[in-house]
């Protein structure tokens, strides 16, 4: 059963902020790894290790969106 309306809008900004990491990870956008905190982990990690890294975060936000607009909750008192 679909969740609540904040439910499905937290669940469609979690979807678009991993569908722009995904896709920031496949086509290598220069801007993204401008990024502070995104520098930081190429000099440990390396521009391959980043790009990994972002794609699964993407993916991982593109689950839980789904998840949490879908209604899930694991606190949930049901």
């Amino acid at each position: 059963m679909p969740g609540s309306v904040a439910d499905i809008f937290v669940g469609v900004v979690s979807i678009v902020l991993g569908l722009t990491s995904l896709v920031s990870s496949i086509a290598n956008w220069e801007s993204v790894y401008q990024l502070r905190k995104t520098r930081w982990l190429e000099v440990r990690l390396g521009r391959s290790g980043v790009r990994i890294f972002l794609a699964v975060l993407g993916l991982s936000l593109i689950i839980l969106g789904i998840a949490v607009a879908l209604g899930f909750s694991p606190n949930a008192t049901e």
